[in-house]
This record gives structure tokens, C-alpha cells and sequence, in this order.
């Protein structure tokens, strides 16, 4: 079995789940890059003006020891273990030091250059520091721990991750609705195209998306230029069969002065002969017909049809007095021509009622890939080394039954013609015969 190529909206919905996985990967990165930058940036500015607070509020006092004239603007530096401190130093020595350090010193500055941020560790754990030389061999430093810049970082990105996630969201959702809102002309085109099958229309509309207009376009070249060819196919095969048929009378006439005139054995001959040859005729037009035709409509209701065929055969065999039950239920459908499955049904319910003794019975069911249409009847029916012969063309058992034999073989090609099959056995509820006609039920 030849596997199936992904369909459009397989593709599609791939395709935007991937776009849009990507864009917002790539959005998240670059996002929480600038964030982080304008962050630290801001982050150090701030460490500055506490640099420059520390440095305008140190006093020397009257040991000359320096002293804060009041507490930094930030209560953090108040805070034991805050994570922001600042330290004075004088010759690598503490002089002064904020409440947050606990009684703990930051290590003496190694030679870094003046208001430039650093990234030191102290105590196990990462600091950014500035340091500043002021006057009398001062040495001030503010330091914030890398935790307080990591967890601000780190809840920016939570709230940027459920932010992308949202967007991402109605993204595939705007991507499904354009999808289904994009491919909707495929929809209808299917519908047209069974339309087309059925018979309710002759050609495709026109006005279709102009990526459609190309394949619509040719598709209807397609269907006109079928149409031109089915038609002068049986124009010619009418022609073929007229022009087989006079010539044919013409020798038939012959024969028949033959037999008067005394050569009775060799008119019968010719007779038998021309016979022969008029049921091929007629087999191979009722066969290319069929050919012409195959795939033009769909019957829509098989009960209704076939419940018009056999009012005609109650007409046609009215003298025999034969029961014919349509037990077709509604709502089953037949992808064949009307006037092909009209032969077929036709052929098989007229030899059913030459042969029946009471009833016969029209059934149908659809069972997986096909539609089955049995006709059964209560006649003696034909012996199991018999079913294949009565198929063959001109093939009759009882020549005392009007008919051309060749309905069994007609309807046998037609159904063929479809990639059906034509089976002839026991009735169930009989010893009559049971022909089942399968006909595949085309993919949708």
C-alpha cells in the first residue's frame, strides 16, 4: 500500500508550531539579554551614588580617624548580611564599615582602578565592588552581592517565560484559525469535484483563490476535452456497429435464398455464424457504451432506483406472476453511471424473473470499501460447473428462454469496468441463484 503524503494541514500546523517555537526561543534570549544589561547597568549607577554618598558624608574626626556623619539613604546597608555593603580602609586597614557587614571586613583592595565595577568574591560570595580613593589615604568601597542582581535576573525571566508562553499560545491559535480559515477553497473544491461526479455539475466554477485558478483551469480542459472524446467515441462506435450491421443483413438475406434454394446445410451455417457475429456486435456496443460512460455520476438513492427498475421488470413479466421485493435500504449511494448500473441491475433482475418461481429479492449493504447489490430467486439455478460458462458472450442454457445471452456477460465487463465483480451462487433462502454485484466505494 502506497503511504500517504502528509497533509497541508499537517505541514502547516508543523510549520507554525516550529516558527513559532523558534521566534519565541530567540524573543526570550534577546529579551532577557537586554534586560540583563539594562539591569547591571542600572545596578552599578546605583552602586555610584552610594560610592559618591559614602565619599560626601565621611568626616575626619578628632583622632583623625574618619566618621560618618550620618547613615547611608539605603537601609540596606543597616541590614546584617543584606548583601549591600560599603567599608573605609586607610593603608589596606578597616577604619569604618556598614552595620550589614556584621562585624566582618571586605579584604583590602588589590590596586583596582578608581570607579571601575568589579567582580570579587569575599566570605564565598560573588561581589561587585567600586572602589574610590579620597583624601588622607583613604580608601572607599561599596559592594552588592551578585545574589540580589541573580534573583531580580531570575524573576524577570520567570515572568518573561509565562509572558512568551501566553504569546506563544495565541500564536498557534491565530495559526490554527489561518489554517483552517486558509484552506477552506480545498474544501470546497472537494465538494465541487463530488458534485461533478454526481452530475450536478458539468465543469468547475471559475472563481477560485489564484493559486487554485491554474488547477481548476486545466482540470476543466481535462473534463471538456473527456467529453469531446466520449462523444465521438460512441458516435463511432454507432457508426462502426451500422455500418457491421447492414453488410451483416446483407449475407443473413443471402443465406435465407440459400436455404430456399435447396443448400439447407450451408445456409444454416452462415445463419448460425451471423448470429454468432450479431451478438458480438452487440455485446462490444453495449461494452464501449459502458466505457464511454464509465465515471460520469453517482446514483444517489440506489432504494429509489432500484425500485424503478423493478416496477418495469413487475410490467415486463407481468404473465409469470413473480413477487419482487426491493429490500435496498434508503441512504446508499453508487459510484457508477446511471445508465451503466441501470444495465446491470436491469440484466440481472430480468433473468432472475425468467427464472424464478415465485419471488426474488433486491438487496443491498456496504461493507468496509464496497457496495454489494445482490438479486436473488427461488429458480432451480445453474450447477456450480455451470457459473463461469453462462459468463461468456452469446452463452445461453435453456434456449427455450427469450434472450440474446448476453446480459450476464454485459453486466459481468460493466461492473469490471469499475474495478467490481459479478459473482453468480446459491441463494440463501433458495436453491435459485444469488448474483452479487461488488462495486468499490471510491476514497474520499
Amino acid at each position: 500500500m502506497t503511504p500517504r503524503a502528509p497533509s497541508l494541514r499537517f505541514r502547516f500546523a508543523i510549520a507554525s508550531l516550529l516558527w513559532v517555537g523558534l521566534g519565541t526561543l530567540v524573543a526570550g534570549f534577546v529579551i532577557s539579554g537586554l534586560y540583563g544589561r539594562h539591569v547591571t547597568h542600572t545596578f552599578v549607577s546605583d552602586l555610584t551614588n552610594h560610592l559618591d554618598e559614602l565619599a560626601t558624608l565621611t568626616e575626619a574626626g578628632p583622632d583623625g580617624r574618619p566618621v560618618l556623619d550620618r547613615p547611608l539613604s539605603d537601609p540596606r546597608f543597616q541590614q546584617s548580611r543584606s548583601g549591600f555593603y560599603w567599608q573605609v580602609e586607610r593603608g589596606g586597614k578597616p577604619m569604618l564599615a556598614s552595620a550589614s557587614l556584621a562585624g566582618h571586613h571586605l579584604k583590602a583592595a588589590r590596586n583596582q582602578a578608581a570607579d571601575v565595577p568589579t567582580w570579587t568574591r569575599d566570605h564565598h560570595e560573588r561581589l561587585l565592588r567600586i572602589d574610590r580613593p579620597g583624601p588622607d589615604g583613604l580608601l572607599f568601597s561599596i559592594t552588592a552581592s551578585g545574589r540580589v542582581l541573580d534573583a531580580e535576573l531570575r524573576a524577570f525571566a520567570s515572568d518573561l517565560a509565562l509572558s512568551l508562553g501566553a504569546f506563544a499560545a495565541l500564536m498557534l491559535v491565530g495559526a490554527a484559525l489561518q489554517v483552517r480559515f486558509g484552506l477552506r477553497p480545498t474544501q470546497r473544491l472537494a465538494g465541487w469535484i463530488d458534485e461533478l461526479r454526481r452530475g450536478d455539475r458539468n465543469r468547475l466554477p471559475d472563481a477560485v483563490p489564484s493559486e487554485f485558478a491554474g488547477i481548476v483551469g486545466r482540470l476543466n480542459e481535462l473534463i471538456e476535452a473527456q467529453a469531446v472524446l466520449v462523444a465521438r467515441a460512441r458516435v463511432e462506435a454507432g457508426n462502426l456497429g451500422h455500418n457491421l450491421r447492414t453488410p451483416l443483413a446483407l449475407v443473413t438475406g443471402e443465406a435465407e435464398q440459400l436455404a430456399q434454394a435447396g443448400q439447407t446445410d450451408a445456409a444454416q451455417f452462415i445463419l448460425d455464424q451471423c448470429e454468432r457475429m450479431q451478438r458480438q456486435i452487440d455485446y462490444q456496443m453495449k461494452r464501449a457504451a459502458a466505457a464511454g460512460g464509465r465515471g460520469t455520476g453517482i446514483v444517489a438513492d440506489l432504494a429509489a432506483f432500484t425500485a424503478g427498475i423493478a416496477d418495469a421488470m413487475r410490467r415486463l413479466h407481468a404473465e409469470r406472476d413473480v413477487t419482487i421485493r426491493n429490500e435496498v435500504p434508503a441512504r446508499i449511494t453508487v459510484p457508477c453511471d446511471p445508465g451503466d448500473l441501470s444495465e446491470i441491475l436491469s440484466n440481472l433482475l430480468d433473468n432472475a424473473c425468467k427464472w424464478a418461481r415465485e419471488t426474488v429479492r433486491i438487496t443491498a449493504r456496504t461493507e468496509a470499501a464496497w457496495i454489494e447489490i445482490v438479486i436473488a430467486d427461488d429458480g432451480p439455478g445453474i450447477p456450480g460447473e455451470a457459473r463461469d460458462r453462462v459468463l461468456g458472450v452469446g452463452v445461453r442454457l435453456d434456449e427455450t428462454k427469450p434472450g440474446t445471452g448476453l446480459g450476464l456477460a454485459v453486466s459481468r465487463d460493466i461492473a469490471g469496468l469499475y474495478g467490481g465483480t459479478l459473482d453468480l451462487g446459491f441463494a440463501e433462502r433458495a436453491s435459485g441463484l444469488r448474483a452479487t454485484v461488488r462495486l468499490p466505494i471510491p476514497h474520499a
